[in-house]
């Protein structure tokens, strides 16, 4: 049974259903809603604006500022109405506070207040943040001490530095690696190649005929076409081997060089200094390590309780009184053999320091005296 088709009113009643329709269908915009004229002028222009115009307080509107900053990157169209919604709330607030209501007044001054400390607050914590990272990174900072890393397959002349940077491990590494697969492709190269040779001259002598002083022959082309492929891999693949040996065969930099000798310089500079700071009596870590450090197991175990002290003593880096006393016993040579000496003073100061000792002891016993005679009383 065939279905009669709709009568002509009835096309025009659709007709006029579909036309009222029509205008309230949801259109889909071809661009995100932030992209909108009709989301970034209002926003812009009427909220922003009128917010910052009608913020009384600059932490207000520092607040307003940031709170923007963070919002700038949403792109959920549920969350953006829920912000817009809370922002147009905050511009009534203000707008009523401008116009003069003063318990919105007293309100706005106590979040200006919870503001400011919230934003003294955050400053001394970003300071002490900086300051932890600017330690570690001096912690962690690499130093080149004038020493390299000898050029190989793998790597030009490279500074060596201390703590070495992973990328430099890395990459050594990753060219080894890619040498390593190099070779053996190129080795797995050169047997397919053979084997397509052999197989081509054994195809060649079967199928070869003699017909007069002619000889035809069926491999044609074919050949070529199944070498080329392979030609091609093994020419970019020696090429990549030959630019590890140009690596290896590279000059040194003279830059790299310079800078070299300088680092040695500056080495040597810091040393030195760090000898006269310890000679004048400060102590680094490395210093007090070196005094706790004992001769080595084999000697220790043989030596006397009293020789491992005078051991320990002589490690240290003074070389005055009993310190170079010691040294000397042990039959260490000092930077400057008589300044040991000079601890009870120039022969030509004698008779100032004979002075001092005498007024210094004759004050001692004078105020012992008038310290029994007080007693006494």
């Amino acid at each position: 049974m065939s279905v009669p088709p709709p009568s002509a009113e009835s096309l025009q009643h659709r007709a006029e259903i579909a036309k009222l329709l029509s205008p309230l269908r949801r259109v889909l915009p071809r661009v995100p809603f932030w992209k909108l004229a009709a989301h970034r002028i209002p926003t812009l222009w009427t909220l922003y604006r009128g917010l910052l115009r009608h913020a009384a307080h600059e932490n207000i509107r520092y607040r307003i500022r940031s709170l923007f900053r963070e919002n700038r990157r949403t792109t959920s169209g549920r969350a953006a109405k829920e912000q817009l919604e809370q922002g147009h709330k905050w511009l009534d607030i203000l707008k009523r506070a401008h116009a003069g209501d003063t318990r919105l007044k007293a309100i706005l001054d106590r979040y200006d207040r919870m503001i400011a400390f919230k934003r003294e607050e955050e400053k001394w914590r970003t300071c002490i943040h900086q300051v932890f990272v600017q330690e570690a990174s001096t912690r962690s900072r690499t130093i080149f001490k004038g020493s390299f890393i000898r050029q190989t397959f793998y790597n030009r002349l490279l500074p060596r530095l201390v703590p070495q940077p992973e990328s430099i491990g890395g990459m050594i590494r990753s060219r080894r690696k890619a040498r390593e697969r190099r070779i053996e492709k190129q080795e797995e190269l050169y047997r397919w190649l053979d084997d397509l040779m052999g197989e081509a001259e054994f195809e060649r002598n079967l199928c070869v005929h003699e017909k007069g002083s002619q000889r035809m022959e069926f491999v044609g082309d074919a050949l070529y076409e199944w070498v080329q492929p392979l030609e091609d891999k093994l020419i970019i693949t020696e090429d990549a081997l030959s630019r590890d040996l140009e690596r290896f065969r590279a000059p040194y930099p003279l830059k790299l060089l310079l800078a070299a000798k300088e680092a040695r310089q500056r080495k040597v500079a810091n040393k030195t200094r760090q000898k006269e700071r310890e000679a004048r009596g400060l102590y680094f870590p490395s210093t007090l390590k070196r005094m706790r450090r004992g001769p080595p197991t084999h000697i220790c175990e043989k030596m006397t309780p009293e020789q491992r002290r005078l051991y320990q003593i002589a490690q240290g880096p003074a070389e005055g009184g009993y310190t170079a006393a010691v040294k000397l016993r042990l039959g260490m040579k000092l930077r400057n053999p008589n300044l040991w000496k000079l601890e009870g003073g120039r022969e030509e100061d004698q008779a100032i320091l004979e002075t001092m000792e005498s007024e210094i002891s004759s004050e001692n016993e004078q105020r012992q005296r008038n310290a029994g005679g007080e007693l006494e009383v």
